[in-house]
């Protein structure tokens, strides 16, 4: 027998070692899964966030995705309080319409309403017993939803591209074993041709926006061909602690980008754990992501391990606190047990260990000012040097920083469910990179933070307008000046690069290189036919002017049909 497994076999198991440790030392209690990042959902939460001000549950909105049992648990009681007429303002109609379909949607996790959402005539008295799912299962011991996903849609750009279109065909599982473990599984199959940028990003990244593992597609091979899985399970440990085990993704913020991490990049295996009490919520999270090199078909692809904590602080009525810290580490090193301690700060460790990946920390805020204004706020800061902050102007490399401020009205100028967004990134050059370029923060050769890299000024106007239940209308304007490699040297923009191979130290600046400007304009319409079922329109400008070459812009829209799935877009 062989008492001294190989450090490959520990690591390999890490998760399953933890997990197993944790399920067997407390009793399970009830649990849910998380709600889809990217669903309608959010979009109510987040007005609910600002109107009701300092929520013990909704205040705490910085990482995401959410616990679908907590928010539809909390959603029904605050639909309870708009009954009773003990709110200190008045729901739209848009609003109460939602909170009784996310409601309905969520129906196994509420206390009284389950019977209420019953369909009146189910398909075949089998199929659609509420309005929502297309299978359900409700047992004493089994809770479960079974739904098909489907995405066809189609357009044209003006770029080359011709003919675009998305085909997506898949299911999706939820559900829960004795109210104790929360469980879901995704599966997709997706083909997809794309407008020109994203293919030339698909070319120059060697990997598919938000995707893993994909193949050339079609006799042009201008499209791509890949699937899209996803899965997890979660439970609580205790009271007050909660678990999960996913493969999936995360966005860490209270904006439209997230300079920590966001859901850009593909997914990766993670193990989560968090916990709220008194006016404080703190999450711990354990990733093992892939290094950001040529992946080759059937050969093992080379991991890092991301470690990170985040507590939110309810400081005042109307402010909420969030401290981050990361580290990447290369997978070669295997996972630091250190790593796994809940209380203890990342970059001490690290030099203790005598390792050297990439430790970041950061600070974001939320302030709800009044009942239809927030403000919110990130700082990264990848490193931080006091003379060369003080010095500022010299442009050190360095000064590896990024910023992020907005804000959110909702129901502008008194019009009700119209709500506007607007959100300031700056990035300097080199941030997210490291000396070696392995422990970049990136991960299957995309960013983990904001799309675009690095040395970044970025300008996003959003407006949502809903006027009827099931009528979506979103507008967008981006605008972002970058700079790029010039004739190969490191400027900073390129955040798969190490910063080793700058050619200097000072003179730094956002834009530095060859700089770009990019505008890029869209208008989408979706009306939702039944539920969860959409008709898309879309139609999009991007332009793209690179200092010294032609001006180049592109005009592209499509229309299509959607069933339980997210709409897919290339806003970089």
């Amino acid at each position: 027998m062989n008492l001294h497994p190989t450090k490959k076999s520990v690591f390999i198991k890490w998760p399953v070692y933890l997990i197993l440790l944790l399920s067997s030392s407390f009793n399970l209690m009830a649990q849910s899964d998380d709600i889809t990042l990217g669903s309608k959902e959010y979009s109510l939460l987040d007005r609910l966030d600002i109107l009701l001000k300092n929520d013990s549950i909704l205040g705490f909105s910085t990482v995401k995705p959410f616990n679908r049992a907590v928010y539809t648990q909390r959603i029904e009681y605050i639909d309870s309080l708009d009954k009773a007429g003990k709110l200190p303002f008045n729901f739209s109609k848009v609003d109460r319409s939602n909170m009784y379909r996310f409601l309905m949607d969520n129906a196994e996790w509420t206390k009284n309403k389950q019977d209420s959402f019953a369909s009146r005539k189910p398909v075949f008295n089998r199929f659609y017993k509420t309005p929502g799912h297309f299978f359900s299962v409700r047992d004493k011991l089994l809770s479960m939803e079974i739904d098909p996903v489907l995405n066809l849609q189609y357009g044209n750009a003006n770029d080359g591209t011709g003919n675009m279109y998305t085909n997506t065909r898949g299911i999706l599982i939820r559900g829960s074993i004795d109210k104790k473990i929360g469980f879901y599984t995704y599966l997709s199959d997706n083909q997809e041709k794309n407008p020109l940028y994203v293919r030339d990003f698909v070319a120059t990244q060697n990997a598919v926006p938000g995707v893993g593992f994909y193949k050339p597609y079609g006799k042009d091979g201008k499209a791509f061909d890949y699937f899209d899985f996803r899965g997890g399970i979660s439970f609580n440990v205790a009271k007050y602690i909660h678990v999960q085990y996913a493969y999936d993704k995360l966005f860490i913020g209270n904006g439209y980008r997230s300079l920590f991490v966001s859901d850009f990049s593909n997914d990766y295996l993670f193990l989560r754990l968090n916990t709220r009490l008194w006016k404080l919520k703190y999450e711990m999270i354990i990733a093992e992501t892939m290094q950001s090199v040529p992946q080759i078909e059937r050969q093992a692809k080379r991991k890092n391990y991301m470690a990170i904590h985040h507590l939110s602080i309810q400081a005042t009525k109307w402010l909420n606190v969030g401290l981050y810290e990361n580290i990447m580490e290369d997978g070669a090193n295997g996972l630091q047990l250190s790593y796994l301690n809940p209380l203890i700060f990342y970059r001490a460790t690290e030099s203790n260990l005598g390792i050297a990946g990439k430790a970041s920390i950061g600070l974001d805020f939320k302030a709800t000012i009044a009942r239809n204004v927030q403000l919110y706020s990130q700082v990264f800061i990848n490193e931080f040097h006091i003379h060369e902050i003080l010095h500022y102007g010299d442009g050190s490399f360095a000064n590896k920083q990024a910023l992020q401020a907005g804000g959110k009205y909702i129901n502008a100028f008194n019009v009700k469910n119209l709500d506007l967004q607007m959100e300031y990134n700056l990035i300097r050059p080199f941030t997210y990179t490291n000396f070696d370029s392995v422990t970049n923060n990136t991960h299957y050769n995309q960013p983990l933070a904001h799309p675009l890299g690095a040395s970044v000024k970025e300008l996003i106007f959003i407006a949502r307008y809903q006027p009827l239940p099931r009528l979506y209308l979103t507008g967008k304007i981006i605008n972002f000046k970058q700079g790029l490699d010039s004739a190969g040297v490191n400027m900073g923009g390129d955040i798969f690069r190490s910063y080793n191979s700058r050619s200097r130290n000072f003179g730094y600046f956002i834009g530095t290189g060859i700089p770009v400007k990019s505008t890029t304009a869209s208008l989408n319409i979706s009306y939702e036919i039944f539920e969860n079922a959409f008709l898309d329109f879309n139609t999009t400008h991007r332009s793209y002017n690179v200092l010294g070459q032609q001006n180049s812009s592109v005009l592209f829209y499509s229309v299509g049909f959607r069933l339980n799935i997210q709409r897919r877009e290339f806003n970089f």
